[in-house]
């Protein structure tokens, strides 16, 4: 990655991140959402994970966002917020908390970019054989793609992959018919 990247990057997902959260106006929340979502696919892919950041971009980027804004179009655009003044330090502290939780957890990982880190060794901790070091010796032999992530993804994993994309696809037939019930119910009370 290069460090301009590495360095401005981090910082415009958590700018955006705070934006979505204290957004009143549920659109500017879901715009953040959305611009939050193309960045994170600008860090996969800056890390090598091209297919990863493509996923991330087309699910999370155009669809759910196109998704969440036709919602926020078909309901009412500001939030009601009608919680005093004690829950909004209470909730306050709850994600101050959770990110403390997620910092002090990230620092038990790997330093990145090690290239013996536990999960790539050869014998796991517990002694058993690690799918991970079977992945990285055979991907190229057995599938002949260079990006091994993609032949995780699209030949180890196959049927997985293919699970996920089938709840996608009825999660979003559901929003679908969801909207459309609410979209006629409108139609037949005027």
């Amino acid at each position: 990655m290069q460090p301009e990247l590495e360095i401005t990057l981090p910082f415009f997902i958590l700018i955006t991140a705070w934006l979505a959260i204290v957004a009143k106006n549920l659109l500017t929340a879901a715009v953040a959402l959305t611009v939050f979502s193309f960045l994170m696919a600008l860090a996969f892919v800056s890390m090598g994970a091209v297919d990863v950041g493509f996923t991330e971009a087309v699910v999370g980027a155009g669809v759910t966002g196109v998704f969440i804004i036709v919602v926020i179009f078909k309901t009412a655009r500001r939030t009601q917020d009608r919680s005093d003044m004690r829950f909004k330090y209470l909730k306050g502290l709850a994600i101050a908390a959770f990110g403390a939780l997620l910092i002090y957890g990230s620092t038990a990982l790997p330093i990145r970019g090690d290239a013996d880190p536990p999960m790539n060794r050869p014998i796991s901790l517990i002694g058993s054989v690690n799918a991970a070091s079977y992945y990285i010796q055979n991907a190229y032999k057995d599938a002949e793609t260079p990006n091994m992530v993609t032949v995780i993804l699209a030949d180890y994993r196959g049927y997985d992959t293919l699970g996920e994309v089938i709840v996608i696809l009825a999660a979003g037939l559901i929003c679908f018919l969801l909207l459309r019930k609410q979209g006629r119910q409108r139609e037949i009370q005027r």
